[in-house]
């Protein structure tokens, strides 16, 4: 049997689907290992083994000690009832916090690693490579990550994306509204108040611009109190998942802007790709490395954060941007994602096997 281990529930982990669906496919007996954090929990049941603590999402560090602590404790005592042959270990801090467990199951788990955190310090550093170089795989959910990361292993990436949206892609970009304005929308969780406050400023304060901020978090009350003096911003709050791409195809550009930070610029979020399946060209920040990729790419416009003629740049770069390149580059991207997740999903079954 297999155990799948995570710091959270798993159905708010999307990136756990492809794990899942291959043990499904391949008749795997497994259990799902989680921590309900919020002490509630949609979905339970024979092969779910759930811990249950409130935390806060952004509490003090010294806040989460003991939480963590009794997840661990949860964690070993489930490890020893079930005595699983092989885990999947998803997140760098499900792994951190069984670093010494997981040195029991040498080349016997799958570790998923999805972002960075501390590992500008040594012993940190230190403790996520040993755990990489002892897994069978480790797959990194942007290349970016390599960065900070032993070279010591083969990496795999495994992309931001989902196989069901990739289907249901759209082939063109959307025409141009009549009115000439450009909605610019941004999607998912909403923090990092003094920098979306920023934005908000800077295209509310010119009328070509139609400002959305669409998701949950611990901003958004702030959020919609910055954005009533602005007749052309809106923040709606929390969306369902199921209208997400709905959402995204209302857009004419998405806005996958966050400032620069250790955390930020590696990563890469699922936005890049909803921005290629839904046609959509993205706003970036030329300082982080989705950004980067944007400009080499050609799937929209990066910019520094401290520059100070955006509106202006992004509404020109909408005006004159070729759709049919656009398109192409989108669907080039896409096609080398694809293959990337073969691999992935191959390694899996490796895994398995």
């Amino acid at each position: 049997m297999v155990g799948i281990i995570i710091v959270g529930e798993i159905a708010l982990s999307p990136f756990a689907k492809k794990y899942i669906n291959v043990l499904n496919e391949r008749g795997v007996p497994y259990e799902i290992v989680q921590w309900s954090r919020n002490g509630t929990c949609e979905k339970d049941g024979e092969n779910y083994r759930t811990y249950f603590e409130d935390v806060k999402r952004y509490s003090s560090l010294f806040s989460k000690v003991t939480p963590y602590k009794n997840f661990r404790r949860f964690v070993k005592k489930t490890l020893k009832e079930q005595k699983y042959q092989k885990l999947i270990v998803l997140t760098t801090q499900t792994a951190i916090i069984l670093y010494d467990v997981l040195k029991k199951y040498k080349n016997k788990y799958f570790f998923d690693y999805r972002d960075t955190s501390y590992e500008y310090i040594k012993p940190y550093s230190h403790f996520i490579n040993k755990i990489i170089l002892n897994s069978y795989a480790t797959c990194i959910s942007s290349p970016g990550f390599k960065k900070y990361l032993t070279d010591k292993k083969e990496l795999i990436v495994a992309h931001n994306f989902q196989d069901k949206y990739y289907e249901n892609r759209v082939l063109k970009c959307a025409k141009r509204r009549e009115d000439g304005k450009v909605l610019i929308g941004y999607i998912g969780y909403l923090r990092e108040f003094e920098y979306l406050k920023k934005l908000v400023g800077i295209f509310g304060s010119d009328k070509r611009f139609i400002f959305e901020l669409h998701g949950g978090g611990d901003c958004v009350e702030d959020l919609k109190s910055c954005a009533e003096k602005y007749e052309n911003v809106k923040v709606c709050g929390e969306y369902k998942e199921e209208d997400k791409m709905d959402i995204v195809n209302s857009f004419d550009m998405i806005c996958y802007n966050y400032p620069v930070s250790f955390v930020n610029y590696p990563a890469v979020a699922n936005k890049f790709y909803d921005g290629m399946i839904c046609k959509k060209p993205m706003f970036g920040n030329s300082r982080t490395f989705s950004g980067e990729l944007i400009e080499k790419y050609g799937l929209g416009i990066s910019l520094d954060e401290e520059d100070t003629g955006i509106a202006e740049k992004v509404y020109n770069y909408y005006e004159s941007f070729d759709r049919e390149d656009f398109e192409k580059n989108c669907e080039d991207f896409l096609a080398s994602v694809i293959e990337d997740d073969k691999k992935y999903i191959n390694k899996i079954n490796e895994f398995l096997d």
